[in-house]
């Protein structure tokens, strides 16, 4: 059996494979969970999904509150709450606040809220030892966040094995029943922190889905978050509310608007807003009709961005389809299956629609789907590709400045392996030489690139927990983030290592099962006694190989 954790932004979900139905049970943990009641685009029964709020609210003393606990006690909106914090690991904002006399991180607050509630979980359904647990991750995360994901989950997973999943294979997976063999399907996973759109194919066998082939890839910082901000922005406006204003009531006004959103989501043609200042006696009020949510969405040119990033998973697959000597059009997309509560949003299903027009749009089970189906996850075959690439800045002498040096391309297939060295997942292999003579230490700090939209002015959270607003203009960024920012003394030669000695020392880089990158390090020169450090101190004989290079 299988245990699954889709850990989201506003809500986290737990399922449970139930072998004697052949089904996944969503898992309420009592406490912590609560019955989040919602309606389809177009339906008229309300259904409801057991889902964990995301929300860790630290008290007096070690007093520390999760999920559920938060909200029923009134402390969503105080300032030892932390609220998004899986967005903010995805964008790699650490920023500490004080809260009763502490700092608080949001790494710290994430720690606690995987560990705690899957502690929960498991005790609350009495999971034995021999269940895994699988765990998804959005398609664009980062390295990092994939891996102080897996290792909070480890510390409590004990001797169950832990499986990571991209969350649109998890989809897919959700919706296995639905899936037919060879043919193609496109998920758009809508949350409150990000977009990602995949373009699957699936292989299926007698006891169901045995491959799923991930042809196409693409990713935005655009989800429901994204659109309170716009909300607010818009009752700022409208009601002419001062920055000062913002900072008294932003927080709870910012949860307000959240539960307006969903009710525009839900069928009501309009919603009311309203939120008394108690330290000047105002009350903030204001009517969100679902045209005005619609307008805005226009005016940031939400649509653009959701068609851009199809776009770009299209033109993916294609590009994949090719290197198979295969031509891929949209059209041969069989359906579109929608997931998160975003692709609820007034007007998302149509424009979808639009955007395949020869193609059915789903949107069964936006809050079950990913969880429901990582469990089923266990024991199955997918195939990955890497959306990210790496690579290297290497000092260019005739330039006098660093050259990026891609080591491994996006859309590479993990793990990687070389057919002619089995047991290594070495894939590309290159020298690493010294700026210098008798040099002692040499660089490998190992970058990893993606590109994404920018969104322009946003309200963020300040080291007080008060809302503030920072301005700006959207645009599209190229982001480059250091996976081992401490390794600028990586390798340690001994002898210490000359300019004119360029082959000396022989790197090899890989992806495994886990999605993380690998190095492999050989000294050639004879009787050396040759080392690499890693980030607690420890020094390591070389030759290494497939050494996690994340965890430095």
């Amino acid at each position: 059996m299988a245990i699954a954790m889709d850990f989201g932004t506003c809500n986290t979900v737990f399922a449970r494979w139930n072998t004697a139905a052949r089904r996944a049970d969503l898992v309420f943990i009592p406490g912590l969970s609560r019955r989040f009641r919602y309606r389809l685009p177009g339906g008229a029964d309300e259904l409801s999904a057991s889902v964990a709020p995301t929300l860790v609210h630290y008290g007096e003393g070690e007093r520390r509150l999760l999920g559920e606990q938060v909200a029923s006690e009134g402390l969503v909106d105080h300032p030892g709450t932390f609220r998004w914090v899986k967005l903010d690991l995805l964008r790699g904002n650490n920023k500490k606040r004080r809260v009763n006399g502490d700092l608080r991180s949001p790494i710290e607050a994430g720690t606690h809220f995987v560990a705690d509630t899957l502690t929960f979980a498991l005790g609350a359904l009495g999971a034995g030892e021999d269940e895994d647990l699988v765990i998804t991750v959005p398609v664009e995360a980062y390295d990092q966040y994939v891996n102080w994901l897996r290792t909070t989950v480890e510390s409590v997973a004990g001797a169950r094995r832990v499986r990571m999943l991209d969350e649109a294979t998890a989809c897919i997976l959700g919706y296995q029943e639905t899936a037919r063999n060879d043919d193609i399907y496109a998920i758009i996973d809508f949350g409150g922190g990000t977009l990602d759109v995949s373009i699957v194919q699936v292989n299926l066998g007698a006891e169901g889905l045995e491959k799923c082939l991930i042809r196409g890839r693409a990713g935005e910082e655009l989800g429901g978050m994204l659109v309170d901000q716009w909300m607010l922005a818009r009752l700022k406006e409208a009601e002419r509310l001062s920055d000062d204003d913002i900072r008294e009531v932003g927080t709870p006004l910012m949860r307000a608007i959240e539960e307006a959103k969903i009710k525009l989501s839900n069928g009501d043609s309009t919603a009311d807003v309203t939120q008394l200042n108690d330290l000047t006696g105002r009350l903030v009020s204001h009517t969100f009709s679902v045209d005005e949510l619609r307008g805005l969405l226009q005016r940031h040119e939400f649509f653009k961005l959701v068609a851009r990033t199809v776009d770009r998973a299209v033109e993916n697959a294609q590009s994949k389809f090719k290197k198979l000597r295969r031509d891929f059009k949209k059209r041969e997309i069989r359906r579109v299956f929608i997931v998160g509560g975003t692709g609820m949003l007034a007007g998302v299903r149509e424009f979808v629609s639009s955007l395949f027009p020869d193609t059915r749009v789903e949107c069964r089970e936006p809050f079950a789907a990913i969880a429901a189906g990582a469990c089923r996850y266990a024991g199955q075959n997918y195939d990955p590709t890497l959306v990210h690439t790496y690579e290297l800045k290497s000092w260019n002498p005739a330039r006098k400045e660093f050259d990026d040096v891609p080591i491994i391309e996006k859309g590479v297939q993990y793990p990687t392996s070389n057919p002619n060295d089995s047991g290594s997942h070495v894939i590309v292999g290159k020298y690493i030489s010294a700026a210098s003579d008798q040099a002692r230490a040499l660089n490998l700090v190992v970058y990893e690139r993606s590109e994404m939209i920018r969104p322009g002015s946003i309200f963020v959270m300040g080291p007080d927990g008060r809302m503030r607003e920072q301005t700006g203009e959207a645009q599209r960024v190229e982001r480059r983030r250091p996976l081992n920012p401490e390794a600028e003394d990586f390798i340690h030669p001994d002898p210490p290592c000359d300019r004119e000695e360029t082959k000396r020392f022989v790197v090899g880089f890989g992806v495994n099962e886990n999605k993380c990158l690998t190095v492999s390090v050989k000294d050639t020169r004879p009787g050396n006694r040759s080392k690499i450090k890693g980030s607690d101190g420890r020094l390591l004989d070389l030759p290494v190989r497939d050494y996690p290079l994340v965890r430095l």
